[in-house]
């Protein structure tokens, strides 16, 4: 947590908010914990944030990137990607809203805002760039939005397991666990299964159900799994559910261990082959 769906939640918070994020200017940075910023020092952070206006947010896989302008004479573009790994949390709260315990980074804006970044176990990393692909060069296409084609010739040039291939970030970006669980029960396919015992009609089912999946959840503002996004309403089928019995066959849903993660699956479901 928080995977792909988590994330665009907090792309929508933030761009509908109102008044939203962007169109704001950035008065001055504070940064309570230096380890935050992957390729910055903390002065370096406050000069290349200072004047510039958010122009544009999107997101790719689990990563946000947000740009910024500072028009005028030297008029540049820089881009702040933010990847909230396990308990990251990012705020569009009033100025005056007094600071969290957990708040590492603050971003004082026009309008009396404020940009906050809360991360309690402090594995959230931002990076300044010139170019995003500084830091995404590396991603496959979003799990979102990748296409039948796209995805149908990624998977057929492997021959590894199919859950940890969908972890994979550099396969596909923004599935985890949560995802991945639920995914591959949707389409019936047990997550230790080689890609090459897959057939093309499996393959297909599992593209629309990570699309269904993802869409679902996003849809439902993500999943509230370890009270990190309370406001997720998402309702999983075998993720955490282990002991409990299977929405759809009835039988237990047992965990196992794939790739060092706890893995949920229905055995009945989902055979193994």
């Amino acid at each position: 947590m928080p995977e792909l769906p988590e994330v665009e939640s907090v792309l929508c918070s933030l761009r509908d908010a109102v008044p939203a994020l962007p169109g704001r200017v950035v008065n001055r940075v504070t940064v309570l914990w230096d380890g935050l910023l992957s390729n910055l020092s903390t002065e370096q952070f406050h000069d290349g944030l200072k004047g510039m206006t958010f122009s544009a947010i999107r997101r790719h896989g689990k990563y946000l990137i947000f740009a910024l302008r500072k028009n005028g004479a030297g008029c540049r573009e820089s881009f702040l990607i933010v990847h909230l790994r396990m308990t990251g949390r990012l705020y569009l709260v009033p100025s005056r809203q007094a600071v969290e315990r957990h708040t590492r980074m603050t971003l004082w804006l026009d309008e009396d805002l404020a940009l906050r970044f809360d991360d309690p176990r402090k594995f959230g990393r931002i990076w300044l760039v010139a170019d995003p692909d500084q830091v995404l060069n590396g991603l496959g296409p979003d799990a979102l939005t990748v296409t039948r084609d796209v995805f149908m010739a990624r998977i057929s040039a492997t021959r590894r397991q199919i859950k940890p291939l969908l972890l994979d970030q550099s396969f596909l970006a923004g599935v985890g666990n949560i995802y991945a669980d639920e995914s591959l029960f949707r389409a019936g396919i047990h997550p230790l299964t080689p890609v090459s015992l897959l057939s093309e009609r499996d393959l297909e089912c599992l593209h629309g159900a990570v699309i269904e999946v993802l869409s679902e959840a996003v849809e439902a503002h993500g999943a509230n799994i370890d009270g990190v996004f309370k406001e997720g309403g998402f309702i999983v089928s075998v993720y955490g559910r282990a002991g409990k019995p299977c929405f759809r066959c009835g039988s237990t849903i047992v965990k196992i261990r794939v790739a060092q993660r706890g893995t949920h699956l229905c055995p009945v479901c989902q055979p193994s082959v």
